[in-house]
């Protein structure tokens, strides 16, 4: 029966409510074991991307939700770093050229707020320069990816980062 606790002496079965609140047998007193509790609801991945460009979000967000992330999206830097401190993902992507407030400084930002220092960080940018990995690791950032990013290349990075297997392979 559901929300029944079954008694190992007797057999008797019993409301659970009743039984964690008296915690013996009503038949034969024997103690009562605790009801099991259900598995809490484990959330999928999380990722935050922070990008002005709204065509690449939705882009990028329905590859990665396909694969089974939860993903979440910002179009500027301040925005980003607010989602990023209320819902703490466990992966952000970070377009470097943004106006008001460059990639770099939302990665400095977002490294100096408790709990995110060491969430991964992949800075995207269109710029051909090899000096964006250079500033970027010096601030913090895990990853540089090359824009526009290829789909398949966006999943795999995203799973090496997080340590999964076979990130490419969709549910």
């Amino acid at each position: 029966m559901k929300g029944t606790v079954t008694c190992p002496s007797c057999r008797l079965a019993q409301p659970a409510q009743a039984a964690e609140a008296e915690g013996l047998c009503r038949r034969c007193g024997h103690p009562l074991p605790p009801r099991a509790t259900p598995p809490a609801a484990t959330r999928p991945v999380t990722i935050l991307w922070i990008d002005d460009d709204r065509l690449l979000l939705t882009f990028g967000r329905d590859i990665l939700e396909r694969h089974g992330y939860r993903v979440r999206t910002a179009i500027d830097g301040p925005s980003g770093i607010a989602a990023a401190g209320e819902d703490r993902p466990d992966l952000i992507i970070l377009d470097v050229v943004m106006p008001d407030m460059t990639g770099y400084e939302v990665c400095r930002r977002l490294r100096a707020q408790p709990g995110l220092q060491r969430t991964p960080i992949l800075l995207l940018t269109s710029l051909q320069d090899p000096q964006v990995d250079v500033l970027g690791r010096g601030i913090g950032e895990t990853f540089t990816m090359s824009k526009p990013p290829d789909p398949e290349l966006i999943v795999n990075i995203v799973g090496q980062v997080l340590g999964q297997d076979n990130p490419a392979a969709a549910p």
